[in-house]
């Protein structure tokens, strides 16, 4: 008798949201590690990479940003051309002001309709409680979403447990 095949159902799809998108964190690591992850497909097909900051780009500027600041903290010999351009397509762009409630109104509409969701809090952790509260407040946050904080988280004991109890 056979084995049973198995299907595995097809990944949701992903949107990976790093707020401070454009900062010397997601620079140097975070999205060097996401193309490293899109050129070893470890990535789902349907994910995307939104970046979230201040400047008041669009997604042609940040992408030409990304070109000219990112490539440099990437092992040159991992860079290929047809993998770059991928990687490229599945950035996105939202100018956001993270202590301000309105603007994530521009975030929800970036977002891939059910899909599974990481906020990445690459900015100062005094920005963790706003964001998580104004992230809430617009809807953007459910049981297939996860936060995740950025170290140090606050500046001693007292202030690191004042943010994990707002957060949680």
């Amino acid at each position: 008798m056979a084995a049973p095949q198995t299907t595995q159902a097809p990944a949701a799809p992903l949107d990976m949201v790093i707020f401070g998108g454009a900062g010397d964190l997601s620079v140097r690591k975070l999205l060097p590690a996401l193309y490293m992850a899109h050129l070893h497909h470890t990535l789902p097909e349907s994910t995307r990479i939104h970046a979230l900051g201040r400047q008041a780009w669009d997604r042609a500027a940040f992408t030409r940003f990304v070109d000219d600041k990112v490539r440099g903290f990437i092992d040159p010999k991992a860079l290929e051309d047809a993998a770059w351009k991928g990687f490229l397509d599945r950035l996105g762009y939202v100018c956001l002001d993270a202590t301000q409630a309105n603007d994530f109104t521009a975030l929800g509409n970036a977002l891939q309709p059910g899909a599974d969701r990481v906020y990445y809090l690459a900015t100062a952790p005094t920005l963790f409680t706003a964001i998580c509260g104004n992230l809430h407040g617009a809807g953007l946050i459910d049981e297939r979403s996860r936060v995740v904080l950025e170290k140090p988280l606050g500046h001693d004991l007292a202030s690191a447990r004042a943010i994990n109890d707002e957060v949680g």
